[in-house]
C-alpha cells in the first residue's frame, strides 16, 4: 500500500488510485493538508512561447507541491515564499522595491528572459536546475521564518 504523499503525487499526475474495499475505513482518510509554499512567477513578455514555459515551470512546482501565480511587477507578490524573476532587468526593478528585510527573508531565482530560454538548451537546463534547488529550500522549514 502506498503512502499518502505517494497516491497524492499519482493523483495529481492524473492517475486515479484504486483502493481494495477491505482497506477503507477511516484509516485511510487523508490528514489535513499543510499549508503549501507560494511561489510567484514575474515575468514581463507574454508571448506564446513566455506562456508555454511559465505553464511548465507551474506544473513542476505543481509536482513539487509548491504553488506558483504569475504577476508583472512586485506589488502582487504578497506573502510568497519564493519568487522566479525572468530577466536581468526585471530582477534588478523587483529588487529595488522589496524592502531589504523582505529580500532576506524570500528564495529567489533569476533566469533570463523566456524568449532566450525557450531557443537554448543550456539556459532550460540552468533554470530547471535553479528550480530544484528552490524547491528544496522552501521543504525546509527555516525558510521565511527569520
Amino acid at each position: 500500500m502506498r503512502d499518502d504523499a505517494s497516491r497524492a503525487r499519482l493523483e495529481e499526475m492524473g492517475f486515479e488510485i484504486y483502493v481494495p474495499r477491505t482497506f477503507r475505513d477511516a484509516a485511510l482518510v487523508r490528514p489535513a493538508s499543510s499549508p503549501r509554499a507560494r511561489v510567484v512567477l514575474i515575468v514581463r513578455a507574454e508571448s506564446a512561447s513566455a506562456r508555454a514555459l511559465l505553464a511548465q515551470v507551474g506544473r513542476a512546482l505543481a509536482f513539487a507541491r509548491i504553488e506558483a501565480s504569475i504577476a508583472g511587477d512586485a506589488a502582487r507578490i504578497g506573502d510568497a515564499t519564493g519568487l522566479v524573476v525572468f530577466g536581468a532587468s526585471l530582477a534588478s526593478e523587483i529588487g529595488a522595491a522589496l524592502p531589504a528585510g523582505r529580500q532576506k527573508s524570500i528564495a529567489w531565482v533569476g533566469a533570463g528572459e523566456p524568449a532566450e530560454i525557450a531557443g537554448n538548451v543550456a539556459a532550460k537546463r540552468a533554470l530547471w536546475s535553479e528550480l530544484r534547488r528552490l524547491s528544496r529550500a522552501l521543504a525546509k522549514p527555516s525558510v521565511g521564518g527569520g
